[in-house]
């Protein structure tokens, strides 16, 4: 039997006015940030327009102030950036991260000690939905 794949592991999730703010929302304003485009951040994360609009909005409604600046596009070729607030809220969640994956070390050692042994075989099967 050899170790399993995928090793434990520590996720923040802040909760903020009944909506969640995770790494995969982090990613997007931050992704925003560097291409100055919604459009462009959905794509490079492999979602549509539609569901990063979502994922913005979303995150929006927990905060007094816009995390986004954003001008419509067609032939002026609109865009998106990021406001100092959404800038202080990466930083700020990047570090609470850290702290939380710093501080989490041995727990996470320890899980990975005790971890369930499984053979590959044995995955390719469970994935089937046999045995």
């Amino acid at each position: 039997m050899t170790k399993v794949d995928k090793n434990p592991s520590v996720r923040t999730k802040l909760f903020v006015a009944n909506e969640t703010i995770g790494i995969g929302k982090i990613k997007l304003l931050q992704l925003v940030g560097e291409t100055g485009s919604i459009s462009a951040a959905a794509r490079q994360m492999g979602m549509n327009y539609r569901r990063a609009w979502f994922l913005i909005d979303s995150m929006q409604s927990g905060f007094a102030d816009p995390l986004l600046l954003t001008e419509r596009g067609g032939k002026a070729r609109g865009g998106a950036s990021l406001t100092p607030l959404a800038t202080e809220l990466i930083h700020r969640y990047e570090a609470h991260a850290s702290l939380i994956a710093n501080q989490s070390s041995d727990i996470l050692d320890w899980l990975r000690s005790v971890q369930f042994e499984r053979s590959p075989d044995a995955d390719a099967v469970d994935q089937k939905g046999e045995a």
